[in-house]
């Protein structure tokens, strides 16, 4: 649809939609936009689109875990597989290690590496416990 200021563009990226009013400008809910070239084109994996993920999802969005993207807002590296790891098993995917790596762009081993390397750290039991309250 074309418009004075640009064409609009609707582009949904996990449980959000971003409306493109201007080839400068997205729109990213309550009042703000940010520059376009902000926004990432990252593609989210089918088992991450059900209503079901939606939901999980948009809770840690909301928490400020993750951002609209599904990309982790300041978690160290084993934290960052904690919280694949707790998605998966709310949503059942088998493939944590390679669906979460593509999407964050890392390697799926070392995403498992980092899993493993968390399990024998009390702060991560401790962040576990704080996910998991998030989707209670």
């Amino acid at each position: 649809m074309d418009k004075d200021r640009g064409t609009t563009i609707m582009h949904f990226n996990a449980p959000i939609m971003h409306y493109y009013d201007h080839p400068n400008n997205v729109y990213v809910g309550k009042g703000e936009y940010v520059e376009a070239e902000e926004v990432k084109g990252i593609e989210i994996p089918e088992l991450l689109k059900t209503d079901e993920a939606k939901d999980v999802l948009g809770n840690f969005i909301y928490n400020r875990v993750l951002t609209e993207e599904l990309q982790p807002i300041d978690l160290s590296k084993p934290e960052q597989a904690i919280l694949a790891r707790v998605i998966s098993e709310r949503l059942e995917i088998k493939d944590v290690w390679q669906v979460f790596g593509k999407l964050w762009q890392v390697r799926p081993e070392t995403l498992r590496n980092y899993y493993n390397k968390a399990l024998d750290q009390r702060k991560s039991l401790d962040f576990q416990d704080k996910l998991k309250n998030i989707l209670d």
